[in-house]
This record gives structure tokens, C-alpha cells and sequence, in this order.
């Protein structure tokens, strides 16, 4: 088989276009068009990949306070620990721990049986 020799307008369609694409273009094969891409220096340039936007989550709001500071020093130990409003508007103030459904003043009693021990924000303005 004959060496196919590359055409004279290669350079200038290769920056912008595929391997697939020049291959169609002049009639040749993916291997062809490397080929003559490795001859001329001319290189494709990097294009990301396209990525579909993923709907937002609605998450509900937890209001910080010392409920959710205990369960974040549970979840140390304990799995899982999350708050039961993602389950629904119905469950609001009660928590999942392990197995267990708890208000929050019992993730709070809790959490202090473990070491826990509540932020106290007068350190802040003592200081």
C-alpha cells in the first residue's frame, strides 16, 4: 500500500478538530491522521470533558446550637448520627443515633456522658 502524504490544508483544520473528525474529512483512517499529526507537530488541543449540571439537593436548614454540636462530637464514635428533618418537617428536633431516636436535650445528655463539653461563647469576649 502507497504512503498517504498529508494534505496541504492539514495544519490548518487539526488545532480545532478531532482524530474522528479529520478522519472523515479526508477519507482516512484514526491511525493515518495520528500519523500525520506526529509529522506536521500539529496537536490537538485539550478540550474538558463535558459535564451535565446535577440538579442542587435541597437540604434542609439545622439551626447551629448545642444540640448539633453534640451530634457532631457523637458522630466521633458513634454511626450514624444525623438529624431525623431529613426525613421529614414532622421530625424536627430529634436525632438518629445508631439505632436510637432521641430529642435534642438526650444527644445533648449524651454526648457530655462521652466528654462532651459545651462551647462557651464568654470565652471569647473575656479574652
Amino acid at each position: 500500500m502507497p504512503v498517504l502524504v498529508c494534505p496541504s490544508d492539514f495544519t490548518d483544520h487539526a488545532p480545532s478538530k478531532t482524530n474522528r473528525q479529520l478522519a472523515e474529512k479526508y477519507g482516512v483512517g484514526e491511525k493515518t491522521v495520528t500519523r500525520w499529526r506526529k509529522e506536521t507537530g500539529c496537536t490537538a488541543t485539550i478540550r474538558p470533558f463535558a459535564t451535565a449540571a446535577l440538579p442542587k439537593q435541597l437540604v434542609p436548614s439545622i439551626s447551629p446550637g448545642l444540640a448539633s454540636e453534640a451530634a457532631q462530637f457523637l458522630r466521633k464514635t458513634h454511626r450514624p448520627v444525623y438529624h431525623r428533618i431529613i426525613e421529614g418537617k414532622e421530625f424536627r428536633g430529634q436525632y438518629v443515633v445508631g439505632t436510637q431516636v432521641l430529642t435534642e436535650d438526650q444527644v445533648v445528655s449524651l454526648a457530655e456522658e462521652k466528654g462532651f463539653q459545651a462551647y462557651n461563647r464568654l470565652f471569647d469576649l473575656a479574652g
